[in-house]
């Protein structure tokens, strides 16, 4: 009968005991690259996203000082504080040892001109923020705002716009944005001086389009574009006199006499009917 082969408790002993040095030594150049971190003084910062913020307001929002270490920030306290910055929209920050703090910024970007208040133009953020100059590059791509003479000042860069009506216009393009970005840039401007109704000006031939509120906003913008791309465009835009989108499942146009008027067009399910110029789904 064959005997079972046995292995020497001390193999067993002398394997845990090579692991226990194995561990400790880990543990321990753990503890010590630590230790050597938290020893480090200096903080680096790797600012990225930036065109108006300066990498000296965001250490100073930071705290960082040469004594700083990285270790020891506290990225949340941090954040906090930079997003008091009121150019900046959201930050992120990441710790790169042994000196580095990484800074991912997303600055605010311009959506729209107020055109001539306090006797110039102004770069407003979708939340009304006001922002700088260096943005300027941007303007010729930016619908205008019109029809405030009243209820703005002490405006600078950085103040936030508390008018409503601004407010309420920019919200509008923000949400035409969000719908469609190609279908903002089709208006040139929005028009805020009736209090209820928001006017927009088409981009191509400057057509007046009443939006009214903002209710029903993706319902109105859906038709617009119907409209605008099956009708508008195929004829002459600039014998529209105005499109009119506050009625419900349809769409109101007035076409200058003098103009190419359509007779009767059936195009995508939208028919006009040219005695009462209403666009009927």
């Amino acid at each position: 009968m064959r005997r079972k082969r046995t292995v020497k408790p001390t193999r067993y002993r002398s394997a845990a005991v090579a692991m226990f040095f194995v561990v400790s030594g880990i543990a321990a150049i753990a503890v010590l690259a630590a230790e050597w971190r938290e020893s480090v003084v200096g903080v680096e910062l790797d600012v990225r996203g930036t065109s108006i913020t300066t990498m000296e307001s965001i250490r100073q929002a930071a705290g960082i000082c040469d004594t700083s270490n990285l270790a020891s920030l506290d990225l949340l306290d941090i954040r906090e504080q930079l997003l008091k910055n009121p150019f900046i929209r959201d930050v992120q920050l990441t710790r790169n040892p042994p000196q580095t703090l990484q800074v991912d910024v997303v600055e605010r970007k311009p959506i729209a001109v107020l055109l001539n208040v306090q006797t110039r133009d102004w770069l407003l953020d979708e939340d009304g923020f006001v922002l700088p100059a260096a943005h300027a590059s941007t303007v010729h791509d930016l619908p205008v705002i019109t029809g405030i003479d009243r209820g703005v000042r002490d405006l600078k860069p950085g103040v936030r716009m508390v008018n409503e009506q601004v407010l309420k216009g920019l919200q509008a393009l923000k949400s035409i944005r969000d719908i469609d970005p190609e279908l903002a840039h089709l208006f040139s401007e929005i028009n805020l001086e009736h209090d209820r109704d928001l006017m927009l000006y088409t981009m191509e031939g400057g057509v007046p389009v009443i939006l009214g509120s903002t209710a029903r906003l993706t319902e109105k913008m859906r038709a617009f574009r119907a409209f605008w791309e099956n009708v508008a465009m195929k004829y002459d835009p600039t014998s529209l006199e105005y499109i009119d989108l506050r009625w419900n499942d349809q769409v109101v146009t007035r076409w200058r006499e003098s103009g190419n008027v359509p007779k009767s067009i059936e195009a995508d399910s939208v028919f006009i009917d040219t005695t009462s110029m209403r666009i009927i789904d």
